[in-house]
């Protein structure tokens, strides 16, 4: 941030005094774009002023791309020359303009913060297992959902990081995670697609052995079965982490082909 000649405020500092002594000093835009801020809780980027805005109730983790994300806004230079025209007056980017806007400053985010194959090199010699990328997050100043998809994102082997929401207990079936998100690597995707998980787990899932349930917090590794895209099974094994925001497992084909 300092070598972008960015400040980084907290929303949560913008009370109605705050947010008048701001528009003071920096206009009536201002008024708009703080209030933009509250609105969309997480961050924004004011070009004129250099400073972003974050939410500070969030992960640390979580707080640190946020603001490697704002900072993209400033460092493409097509963004922030578009953003300064926008912000000096009414107008705003088109639906689709604003959501490629959004997808590369979190490349740029985590390009910046993985250091480009930074994690990956640190990663891919280590036996394959779920403590590989939980301590190279911490190295790296990343959330554990960062890490986990970061290391599976480019990894040689057949694996894929499933992020899945708080377990909820029901009565019939004992729990139901629900899917967020499956991050595949290269050789998943290929030979699984996204959509060889349900988009709930239960106990009766095979997947459903690796969530770990309170008060544990961490999951034994768990052999399972998981149907590639043309029906056949094979041996899988997971481990899953589980946090108060979500449940992260890390699954991996006991033979990837070559």
């Amino acid at each position: 941030m300092d070598a972008a000649e960015l400040q980084v405020a907290p929303i949560s500092a913008f009370d109605e005094g705050s947010i008048r002594r701001y528009v003071r000093e920096f206009g009536q835009r201002a008024e708009h774009l703080l209030r933009r801020a509250l609105d969309k809780v997480l961050g924004v980027f004011d070009v004129h002023a250099d400073m972003v805005h974050i939410d500070p109730t969030v992960t640390a983790g979580k707080q640190t791309f946020l603001k490697l994300h704002e900072a993209g806004h400033k460092e493409l230079p097509h963004q922030r020359g578009l953003y300064r025209w926008i912000q000096d007056g009414a107008s705003f980017l088109s639906p689709d303009t604003a959501e490629l806007f959004e997808r590369e400053a979190n490349v740029f985010a985590r390009l910046v913060l993985f250091q480009n194959d930074g994690f990956i090199e640190r990663t891919i010699d280590e036996p394959f297992g779920i403590k590989v990328p939980m301590n190279a997050a911490k190295q790296f100043g990343s959330s554990l959902y960062a890490g986990f998809r970061e290391y599976v994102r480019c990894h040689h082997k057949t694996c894929a990081a499933v992020i899945l929401e708080p377990s909820v207990f029901c009565p019939e079936r004992g729990f139901i995670a629900q899917v967020r998100r499956i991050e595949p690597s290269p050789g998943f995707r290929r030979q699984f697609g996204i959509r060889s998980l349900p988009n709930e787990i239960t106990p009766l899932h095979g997947l459903g052995a690796c969530i770990p349930i309170a008060p544990q917090r961490m999951s034994k590794p768990q052999s399972f079965a998981l149907s590639d895209l043309n029906d056949e099974q094979h041996e899988f094994v997971g481990e899953g982490f589980r946090t108060p925001y979500q449940t992260l497992v890390l699954i991996h084909a006991v033979a990837t082909p070559r």
